[in-house]
């Protein structure tokens, strides 16, 4: 039995494009693996731990034994939190991240739990050759990813205009940052800049794109 892990960056459930597209990615992955384990993380929902001056501390205390050749500083209060959410990250076999843009880039919630679950030591190392090096490895990693108007592929450069995706980019930097390779993209777009027709044309393609995405998962 596998376990698959759905981090939501949506608040508005069905009505976001993305989770809805999540959703129908979740209902082909049950029909197909029933046995499996699927847990979902609703982040505007969930309590994420706050890191604040208190994990903040731990951190440099976390750093500071790592670099004297130690494992680390022991999971307590703040720390504790953090550590908690990357070992529930670490302990699945898939990940799903179904998420809309805010601004160019990530709603604040995504970007909460990255900056808690990207940590030295925890999620990834840095080798003798000082090269960053992902822990969290072997594993498929799937992007849902939605926005309202449509964007081309790349990392946004200075010509690109004032309409740049930062969301894209990031995400796909963080994950290999972080040790992931196999990583899927369904990228809906657009959700707005377009006539009523249109847009639902191509939430129900991407909807079929999820449940074929979701049979080789």
């Amino acid at each position: 039995m596998a376990k698959l892990l759905h981090i939501e960056a949506s608040p508005r459930g069905e009505q976001s494009f993305s989770s809805r597209t999540a959703s129908a990615f979740l209902d082909e992955y049950r029909q197909i693996h029933p046995g499996d384990d699927i847990v979902q993380l609703r982040l505007f929902d969930y309590p994420l731990p706050e890191f604040d001056a208190e994990a903040a501390a731990q951190k440099m205390q976390h750093i500071a034994a790592l670099i004297r050749g130690e494992k680390g500083v022991e999971p307590t209060g703040k720390w504790a939190a953090v550590v908690n959410e990357i070992d529930r990250l670490k302990s699945a076999d898939k990940v799903l991240i179904s998420t809309p843009m805010w601004n160019f880039s990530l709603p604040y919630r995504l970007k909460h739990y990255l900056d808690i679950i990207i940590q030295p030591g925890l999620s990834y190392y840095v080798n003798q050759r000082r090269e960053y090096v992902g822990l969290i490895r072997d594993r498929p990693l799937q992007l849902v990813v939605a926005s309202g108007s449509a964007y081309a592929d790349g990392f946004p450069h200075a010509e690109s205009g004032i309409k740049t995706d930062f969301l894209q980019a990031y995400l796909l930097h963080v994950a290999r940052w972080i040790g992931f390779s196999d990583i899927r993209i369904i990228r809906i777009q657009p959700t707005a800049d377009a006539t009523p027709d249109a847009i639902l044309k191509m939430t129900e393609e991407k909807l079929v794109e999820a449940r074929t995405a979701a049979r080789i998962f």
